[in-house]
């Protein structure tokens, strides 16, 4: 590009393939910056502009760090991971008590390892578990991590080493009786509107191993009832990897009843799962945590999550005579048959099936 053309491009500018207003500067150490500004309003980017280039000046002339404040943070990182990060609204929610902790205003160039414990501490005296305070520690750590990488800031980072110890429970798995008993209850919930879809959720938690999440996203145009499959894209699983899950009689027929509803309510709607409740008329059911614990309750079952499904789903799978954990295991989305093979949880029954067909030998 020649000098003069170089020099147009500088500043506050349009992009064909682009929405926003794009900016070019040099930074301190002279090399030239084009970012997208991530507003349409010419104005708003220019501010940005003016105040990128201050902060490179300062960098450059006095070596002073601009100052970056939660807020800032925050914003930045939940903006720009929007459109990349299926766990967004899972970032929002960690955030929030990040938020109320941290004073408004707080400098994150003075981030350091005792506020880091001490964000731990208040957070243990709530009555919080250590892994949600991990998990709230994980988030601001990636979001200083995206911002010193994509925005060039240059902002400590002591959460690292910081998380507390985790014990390490092995997941819930239904029994059988478990399963028959949770059924029984989400089939007699007080709700009608709860009656139409949470049975089915369970079913199609048992029969095709999928996660919660994966299920209350599904679209009907990844339903093939033709091939009896469910198609998950690389965006809809957690391992980043296309898979089909396969259809059985009970989940086919658990699809149909769905589909059935839908058709009777709202036959352009492209969620499997779809409020029929007033309130949220059409819009697609985005948790069942509420009802769930309500059935759980009425079924007289200690304690399970919507989760339960998957693992007992997988640990029954994986039991069945003649099972191969390879399919079992590309069925469930695993890129690691350590994964699967951690799902062999085994039943107080089980076990002692398994020990009374020992050989019989003469021990005395």
């Amino acid at each position: 590009m020649s000098k003069s053309a170089r020099k147009k491009r500088e500043g506050v500018w349009k992009r064909n393939d682009s929405k926003y207003y794009w900016l070019s500067y040099s930074d301190s150490s002279g090399n030239r910056v084009q970012k997208s500004s991530g507003t349409t309003v010419k104005r708003e980017a220019t501010n940005l502009l003016n105040k990128l280039k201050a902060d490179e000046w300062n960098k450059q002339a006095r070596g002073i760090e601009p100052n970056r404040t939660f807020e800032q943070l925050g914003l930045m990182y939940l903006a720009g991971t929007k459109n990349t990060k299926r766990s967004h609204s899972t970032d929002i929610k960690r955030f929030r008590p990040l938020a109320q902790f941290f004073e408004e205003g707080m400098l994150m160039n003075l981030l350091d390892g005792p506020k880091v414990r001490e964000y731990s501490d208040h957070r243990l005296g709530q009555g919080i578990a250590n892994n949600t305070i991990n998990k709230e520690l994980s988030i601001l750590s990636s979001a200083i991590k995206w911002c010193n990488d994509e925005l060039d800031w240059n902002l400590p980072n002591p959460v690292s080493g910081k998380r507390l110890p985790e014990e390490e429970e092995e997941a819930r798995v239904l029994t059988l009786d478990e399963f028959q008993k949770l059924l029984a209850s989400v089939r007699k919930a007080w709700s009608s509107h709860t009656r139409r879809y949470l049975p089915e959720f369970c079913i199609l938690g048992f029969y095709t191993a999928m996660r919660p999440g994966e299920m209350l996203e599904l679209e009907w145009s990844r339903v093939s009832f033709d091939k009896r499959t469910i198609e998950l894209r690389v965006q809809d699983t957690k391992g980043k990897s296309r898979r089909l899950v396969p259809l059985v009689d009970e989940s086919y027929d658990s699809l149909l009843r769905l589909r059935a509803v839908a058709d009777e309510f709202f036959p352009d709607t492209p969620y499997v799962f779809t409020h029929t409740k007033p309130r949220y008329f059409g819009t697609r059911i985005q948790s069942v945590r509420r009802v769930w614990e309500t059935a759980i309750g009425r079924a007289g079952i200690p304690w399970a999550t919507p989760h339960s499904l998957r693992h007992t789903s997988i640990t029954e799978a994986i039991h069945v005579p003649n099972s191969n954990v390879y399919d079992i295991s590309r069925v469930a989305g695993h890129k690691n048959l350590k994964t699967t093979q951690r799902y062999m949880h085994t039943a107080d029954e089980r076990a002692h099936e398994a020990m009374a067909k020992l050989p019989k030998l003469a021990t005395f």
